[in-house]
C-alpha cells in the first residue's frame, strides 16, 4: 500500500476525538461485518491485520452458518486475517468518535478467493492485462418507509415518478444523506422519486470499479442511517410490496484504452462494444444469479416493465436487460441486478462477462425495440434455475473464481431450503379455511 494512503489514514486517526476504528469487510451478501477496535490498539496492530472468523464471509443475511462451506466447518471455524486498506479509511459521519476501514481477507498467508473485494480485484487484473481501464457507475433504487400502527408503509402515497412535491416530501432525509455523503467520499448529485410509492433513487459520481464498489457498499449503509435519523426506514429489498415497482441496481460500465473509449463507435457502439454486450448476454443467466441474490428479487422481473424479463439489449430501451444509453459517454448499462445485490460481485461479473465477449468476439442478436419479452430468451424465473446456470457456467467461474461461485451457490441453496421448511402467512391465508 502506498505511503500516501497510510499517511492520510494516520491523519484521520490523529484527530483528538477519534477513539474507535471499525475494521469492516463486505460478506458475500454485500453486508458490512466488522469489529470495533480502540484506536491505539488499531495503530499498534494494523500492519499485521486482525483475526476474524472466516465463516462470516459466507453466512446468510440472518447470520446462519452455511453447512459444508470451505470457510466454516471444513476448517474447524478457524480465523482468517483482515488487512485494512488505508485508502478506505473514512470518518463515520453519524458518529463523532469513530472511523471505518474496509479490509481484505487472508487465510494462512494467502488472499481468500471467495472474498468479494478480492474477486473484483482479480477481475480488474484481467481487465488491465487486456489493455483496458474500466469505469463504473452505480444507480440503486430503494424505498423510504414510515412506521405506522399497521407496520411499515411507503413514505409517499403513490407512484409519483419525478413529481416535485413527492420528491420534496423526503427533503429532511435527502438533506441528511447530502450532509453525510462527503465523509464517505460519495459525491451525491441527484435525487428523484421513482415509479413506486415511496421509491427513490439517489445518484452519485462514477469512478474506477473498486472505489465505486466501496462507495456503493457504504452508500447503502448511509441511506439506511439517514432514514433512521429522520424516524424513517430505508430498504434496498428488491420487491418489498406486492403490486408495486421493484428496486433495481443499474450498473453503467465503460472501457478505455488510454483516452479512447473502446465501446464508442461511429454508429454509437463500436465492434468492441457489441462484443462486450455479447458477453453479457452469453452469461445473462449466471449474472441473474449473482445479481438477484434473494428469492424476493425474482418477483421483480416482469414482462412489459422496466425490470428485465428477457436476455436482451437495446439503444435507450429501459425494458431490455442491457441498455446502451443514447446520451453522454458511450457506456453499457447492465439492468439485471436487484438493489439488494452485492456491488463487488455485480461489477466483477459484469466486467468478466464483457471481457469474455471481447476476447472471443461474441456477437449479440439485433438490438430490441419495445418489449423484448416475447422474442428473446427469458431470464431464469427462479433462484433454482439461476443457481443451476451459475454453477454450470464454467467460463464465468474461470474468470471470477470457482471458489466464490461454490460458496455463493451453497449459501443461497441453504437459504432456499430454509424457505421451503417454513410455513408462511400466504399459505395460511390460502388454505387454512378451505382445506
Amino acid at each position: 500500500m502506498t505511503e500516501d494512503a497510510t499517511s492520510r489514514m494516520n491523519a484521520v486517526l490523529d484527530a483528538d476525538e477519534i477513539d474507535h476504528v471499525f475494521v469492516e469487510f463486505p460478506d458475500l451478501n454485500g453486508l458490512s461485518r466488522s469489529k470495533q477496535l480502540d484506536v491505539d490498539y488499531f495503530r499498534s496492530r494494523y500492519e499485521d491485520g486482525f483475526s476474524m472468523n472466516l465463516a462470516l464471509l459466507t453466512q446468510t443475511p440472518r447470520s446462519d452458518v452455511v453447512e459444508g462451506s470451505s470457510y466454516a466447518d471444513a476448517i474447524d471455524f478457524a480465523d482468517g486475517i483482515v488487512r485494512p486498506d488505508p485508502r478506505t479509511c473514512r470518518r463515520v459521519p453519524w458518529r463523532e468518535d469513530a472511523v471505518r476501514v474496509i479490509c481484505d481477507f487472508e487465510f494462512e498467508g494467502r488472499p481468500v478467493n471467495g472474498a468479494p473485494r478480492t474477486v473484483l480485484e482479480r477481475v480488474l487484473e484481467r481487465v488491465d492485462d487486456a489493455g483496458f481501464t474500466a469505469f463504473a457507475g452505480s444507480e440503486l433504487e430503494f424505498y423510504v418507509l414510515e412506521e405506522t400502527d399497521e407496520g411499515l408503509v411507503p413514505a409517499t402515497s403513490d407512484k409519483h415518478e419525478n413529481l416535485t412535491p413527492a420528491t420534496e416530501e423526503v427533503a429532511p432525509f435527502y438533506d441528511r444523506v447530502y450532509e453525510w455523503a462527503p465523509a464517505f467520499d460519495i459525491g451525491v448529485n441527484t435525487l428523484h422519486h421513482e415509479f413506486g410509492a415511496g421509491q427513490f433513487e439517489i445518484l452519485f459520481d462514477y469512478g474506477e470499479p473498486l472505489g465505486q464498489a466501496d462507495r456503493t457498499f457504504r452508500f447503502k449503509e448511509l441511506v439506511k442511517r439517514a432514514a433512521r435519523s429522520c424516524d424513517q426506514r430505508a430498504t434496498f429489498m428488491a420487491k418489498p410490496f406486492t403490486g408495486r415497482s421493484g428496486s433495481g441496481y443499474h450498473l453503467h460500465t465503460s472501457l478505455f484504452d488510454g483516452d479512447e473509449n473502446v465501446l464508442a463507435g461511429e454508429d454509437g457502439l463500436s465492434e468492441t462494444g457489441r462484443h462486450f454486450i455479447g458477453g453479457l448476454l452469453e452469461h445473462a443467466d449466471a449474472l441473474t444469479a449473482l445479481g438477484t441474490p434473494n428469492l424476493n428479487g425474482f418477483k421483480r422481473h416482469e414482462p412489459e416493465s422496466f425490470a428485465p424479463y428477457a436476455a436482451s439489449w437495446g439503444y435507450g430501451n429501459r425494458m431490455a436487460a442491457v441498455r446502451v444509453p443514447v446520451h453522454g459517454t458511450t457506456r453499457v448499462e447492465n439492468r439485471i441486478a436487484s438493489a439488494d445485490a452485492n456491488p463487488y460481485l455485480v461489477i466483477a461479473s459484469t466486467l468478466a462477462a464483457g471481457l469474455h465477449g471481447i476476447e472471443d468476439e461474441l456477437e449479440p442478436a439485433a438490438p430490441s425495440t419495445g418489449d423484448p419479452s416475447g422474442d428473446r430468451p427469458r431470464l431464469p424465473p427462479t433462484p433454482h434455475a439461476a443457481l443451476d446456470a451459475l454453477e454450470s457456467d464454467g467460463e464465468l467461474a474461470d474468470r471470477v473464481g470457482e471458489e466464490v461461485i461454490s460458496e455463493y451457490v451453497a449459501m443461497k441453496r441453504q437459504e432456499m431450503a430454509e424457505f421451503y421448511e417454513e410455513t408462511t402467512e400466504w399459505e395460511r391465508r390460502k388454505y387454512v379455511e378451505v382445506l
